[in-house]
């Protein structure tokens, strides 16, 4: 069909079919670069800047990127986050491979996005300055059924919801602040206290009482997390509710169907990480 295009991500990752309109939205991400190569169903690759539809995009793209302001760039690739994620998975259950497999799994997750403008980011963090993290997410995992089903049901509950909260608050202030990009400039720390975590990971839980309004939960969620990231950029996310709310049903229909999933939630997650926009603060 020749409304169908094909293209290939920063990580040389061909993709495909999309229509015309989808194509716009990854190149707004950032998902497609301008040297990257698409196509039409049944005609010859070109670069993505060449491309009368995506020119203009990525001129105002340009245009922004001087003062380093815009979403974050995703380029994960399909087989590589889904594996990755299961691995972790397995690590966390089994514990004594947490650390070294949560280390190994964020320096990857980190290194498949770029700020605006295309400076990769990275992490910088030995295994010393996060292990008790993962082990503690692991022994959470480990313990948390037993509790729920003891005698004080209800409170033995609350304290592995609240462990896990606090665990969940060291790995966020553990991974903004091993964070770095290309050519340097990035040095940031995450402000949120357990206290307000807690608050809105409650709000979160109850809301799924109404069935949808979960989403709009996460969404006021996900920005006091980026409003409580200070350094030298601001972080801002940007998704609606009514996004997340279908994207993730999407996705709970894909894993349902087991062999869309690893594209599904590489779909998701690519959207996700492109609604944080981020901003360099004034020295």
């Amino acid at each position: 069909m020749a409304g169908n295009y094909y293209f290939k991500d920063r990580s040389g990752a061909q993709n495909g079919p999309v229509t015309l309109e989808e194509l716009a939205t990854l190149a707004k991400s950032g998902r497609i670069a301008p040297d990257c190569l698409v196509w039409a169903e049944g005609g010859a690759p070109t670069l993505a800047s060449n491309h009368p539809a995506l020119a203009a995009i990525f001129a105002q793209i340009a245009a922004a990127a001087p003062s380093g302001a815009g979403p974050l760039e995703p380029s994960f690739p399909v087989w590589g986050l889904f594996w990755r994620s299961i691995v972790l998975m397995f690590a966390i259950a089994l514990i004594i491979p947490a650390p070294w497999v949560g280390l190994w799994f964020y320096r990857w997750l980190a290194e498949q996005v770029a700020l605006p403008g295309g400076r990769r980011l990275f992490l910088e963090s030995t295994l010393g300055e996060c292990w008790y993290i993962f082990a503690g997410l692991g022994l959470v995992e480990l313990i948390g059924p037993g509790l729920s089903g003891s005698q004080a049901q209800g409170s033995a509950s609350l304290i592995a919801l609240a462990l896990s909260v606090f665990l969940n608050v060291l790995l966020i202030g553990w991974f903004c602040r091993s964070l770095r990009a290309e050519q340097g400039g990035l040095s940031l720390a995450f402000e949120g206290g357990f206290l307000g975590y807690f608050g809105w990971v409650l709000l979160l839980a109850f809301s799924m009482l109404t069935i949808i309004g979960w989403a709009w939960a996460l969404k006021y969620m996900m920005r006091w997390i980026c409003s409580n990231v200070v350094g030298t950029h601001a972080f801002e996310f940007i998704g609606s509710g009514l996004d997340l709310l279908w994207r993730s049903l999407v996705l709970a229909l894909a894993l349902g169907f087991l062999l869309p999933f690893p594209w599904a939630l590489r779909w998701f997650v690519d959207w996700y990480v492109s609604q944080i926009v981020v901003k360099p603060r004034m020295a």
